[in-house]
């Protein structure tokens, strides 16, 4: 299974990201995906610290078309499974199945991760790392302890063609929770992995979404989101304390068991 980190002016330090926790053979299986015009910055400076990595250059005008490119890319590869991962993100792992205490994980941790989650999509449509904030309050249990019909994030993993049978595109910003509603209404379960966990440092920093994700692009892709799914979808306001310039914004709260119970699966 290929992972692929989108990623936009983000060249100059990889050392917040995905890639930190690999061994050499997880990153020459793993494809950077960017604008065009920052092809060769990505490559030349992949290539000094991490040259194993490929790099896919991208004419997606956002994060919701990039991806729908990257499952359209995967299907023409002929993969049946892939992974993407934001390129901010940190990988944890609990100290033992008895402790919900985290820390980094290593490199071989992370292959296991990704054994697990190929495995996990035999049964599921979409895969997920269950988030740093929140994972203590999810019980004890070993590496197969999952939650199910649940809200994923920065590491997403799906089968190309549920992915590819949904619509992309509906909203700029949190199209990955459109795609994972759509997938619950269809009857498409998912799971969350809890054994290990992810996150990143601050709410849009600079590079990536945070070069068109305003509170304006913000609020109306949260009021989109209400209208797609009514009933499952509401709007509240939140004020993220790690979130730097981008601070108190509209945010959703999402029913998501609601979407999966209600599918007529």
């Amino acid at each position: 299974m290929k992972t692929y980190i989108p990623s936009l002016s983000r060249y100059k330090d990889f050392s917040a990201g995905p890639l930190m926790y690999m061994t050499p053979e997880d990153r020459a299986n793993t494809i950077y995906v960017v604008r065009a015009a920052e092809e060769d910055l990505y490559r030349n400076a992949l290539a000094k610290k991490f040259p194993e990595v490929n790099v896919l250059p991208c004419v997606g005008a956002g994060i919701a078309e990039t991806r729908q490119i990257i499952g359209q890319f995967a299907a023409v590869q002929g993969e049946d499974k892939f992974f993407m991962i934001d390129d901010d993100c940190r990988f944890y792992v609990r100290r033992s199945p008895e402790e919900w205490n985290l820390i980094y994980m290593d490199p071989s941790q992370y292959s296991d991760l990704m054994l697990l989650i190929e495995t996990l999509l035999d049964d599921y449509g979409h895969v997920g790392v269950s988030p740093r904030e929140g994972n203590n309050r999810l019980g004890a249990g070993d590496r197969m302890h999952i939650v199910e019909n649940t809200r994923t994030l920065l590491g997403l993993a799906y089968r190309p063609a549920d992915f590819l049978a949904c619509e992309h595109g509906r909203v700029v910003v949190m199209e990955d929770f459109d795609v994972n509603l759509q997938l619950l209404e269809k009857g498409i379960p998912n799971c969350n992995i809890v054994y290990y966990a992810q996150g990143q440092r601050v709410t849009n920093a600079p590079g990536g979404c945070s070069t068109y994700r305003s509170h304006a692009v913000q609020d109306a892709a949260a009021r989109r989101l209400a209208e797609l799914h009514p009933g499952i979808v509401r709007l509240r306001t939140k004020e993220n304390i790690s979130g730097g310039e981008f601070g108190t914004r509209t945010e959703v709260t999402i029913a998501w068991k609601k979407a999966f119970d209600g599918s007529g699966r």
